[in-house]
């Protein structure tokens, strides 16, 4: 074999391999740091921040806290509900999404919030959160930039945001929180005073926002 023809194959080689390294690192799980229990703080309620998503009443006066997580099924019926609470307390409520991924059950539950997030820096975050639990059942990364294009998001800086991580720091923050509150299941509400976990129809819901608004009011 000639030296010209080794030195091609060592080139393809070469490419081969960077190609693989660049594959194996886009798909490489992200992975939240668990914290150790000294590490956690022990925590009373949630806290709302500029970085929260929310939508709703511009000064509410109920605010209702969602933990929920893109790949978790009962998350994907209760955003349904929250719109019809909303809508039924357009003055009064407001509904704000917080993050607390299930990475052992769901691969691309981090993921899919980071993308979210980077929606959310576009102004759209609940129709990218809409669309992500529309396609929950063949979720997977390619996705992502799809559901930007159809959005009609300027897909280079949500791919940039997106590649770069920038949002993850907000999904660590709301997860840490969480183990704070003790949280361990989606979805978890806070409406109000009030804690409700798992499944809740749109009745339970309602009662429970009517209930706490003729109170405060």
């Amino acid at each position: 074999m000639n030296k010209n023809l080794l030195y091609t194959f060592a080139i393809i080689g070469a490419l081969g391999l960077a190609t693989f390294i660049f594959f194996a690192y886009k798909i490489k799980p992200i992975e939240i740091d668990y914290a150790t229990p000294e590490d956690i703080e022990e925590l009373t309620e949630p806290t709302v921040t500029f970085v929260n998503p929310r939508k709703g009443a511009e000064e509410p006066t109920l605010t209702i806290i969602e933990y929920g997580d893109f790949e978790c099924g009962p998350c994907q019926s209760l955003g349904a509900t929250l719109d019809a609470v909303v809508k039924a307390f357009p003055d009064d409520v407001q509904v704000v999404w917080k993050n607390l991924p299930n990475e052992s059950l769901h691969e691309f539950a981090t993921p899919a919030a980071m993308a979210a997030h980077c929606a959310d820096e576009q102004g759209r975050f609940w129709d990218y959160h809409d669309e992500l639990f529309n396609r929950q059942s063949y979720l997977s990364e390619s996705q992502f930039v799809q559901i930007a294009e159809q959005l009609e998001l300027n897909v280079n800086e949500f791919t940039s945001c997106y590649d770069a991580r920038d949002t993850l720091p907000i999904i660590k923050k709301d997860f840490q929180e969480a183990l704070g509150l003790g949280l361990t299941s989606t979805p978890t509400l806070y409406i109000g005073s009030e804690m409700l976990i798992g499944a809740v129809t749109l009745n339970e819901i309602m009662d429970i926002v009517t209930t706490q608004l003729a109170q405060i009011k």
